[in-house]
């Protein structure tokens, strides 16, 4: 009697398991072709520098001075393997680029985005914090001074006082930061007080005040020197 094949195998099974060996398959499937799903996420970037929210306008411009209040959110997507990010604004339909000044705003699709180099983006972790610099120049990173204006130089030309303004903390949109600040302040161990020792017996003088002495008709007030 000759061994039955995969083929049949599979036609004498039960339906539940030719589903899950379908799946299976379709998973190596995925696998060998190299495909990854891209994993999107809806966050406002919090700058650490400007303390404010990154916000494109409508004419491209890309600045971090919005408060929150008009939810700024970004959309931000893995392409390919090597987890390189797309920065999208759903409210102006642009992605985020660089020129070869600055960062704008630019409106293209997914397909066209994904084929520019200067709106590839990689994502470092310091701190807590997430930097974004470009893929193809690993000193081209995403940064706002006090004011919200874009910081233009490299960021090896920068001091080292200025590195806070390229750190972001991604936030989703029910995120408080008064809230945040206020727990983290809470968290911190307070300091002990210092408790004051008492001071000894014989350095407690009694308050003097003077003794009136009647001498005649005129009254004089003895001071604490006796005199």
């Amino acid at each position: 009697m000759q061994p039955l094949s995969l083929t049949a195998k599979l036609s004498t099974a039960d339906p539940l398991k030719r589903s899950i060996v379908s799946l299976l398959c379709s998973g190596l499937k995925v696998v060998i072709c190299g495909a990854v799903p891209s994993m999107v996420r809806s966050v406002r970037l919090y700058n650490q520098c400007s303390h404010m929210y990154v916000n494109v306008f409508p004419n491209g411009t890309v600045m971090a001075r919005s408060d929150g209040n008009d939810h700024p959110n970004l959309t931000i997507s893995t392409r390919g393997v090597n987890l390189e990010l797309l920065i999208h604004s759903p409210v102006q339909d642009m992605y985020l680029c660089f020129n070869r000044s600055k960062l704008v705003g630019r409106r293209l699709s997914r397909f066209q985005a994904e084929r520019q180099s200067n709106c590839l983006f990689k994502e470092e972790f310091v701190d807590g914090y997430s930097s974004f610099h470009l893929v193809k120049n690993d000193d081209r990173y995403i940064g706002f001074n006090r004011r919200g204006l874009q910081l233009r130089r490299l960021k090896s030309r920068l001091s080292q006082r200025s590195q806070n303004c390229f750190a972001f903390m991604k936030e989703n949109q029910d995120f408080d930061i008064s809230r945040h600040n206020y727990m983290v302040a809470a968290d911190r161990p307070r300091r002990p007080q210092r408790r004051l020792r008492p001071p000894p017996q014989n350095s407690i003088k009694p308050p003097c005040h003077g003794v009136r002495h009647h001498h005649g008709r005129h009254q004089r007030r003895r001071n604490c020197e006796g005199t």
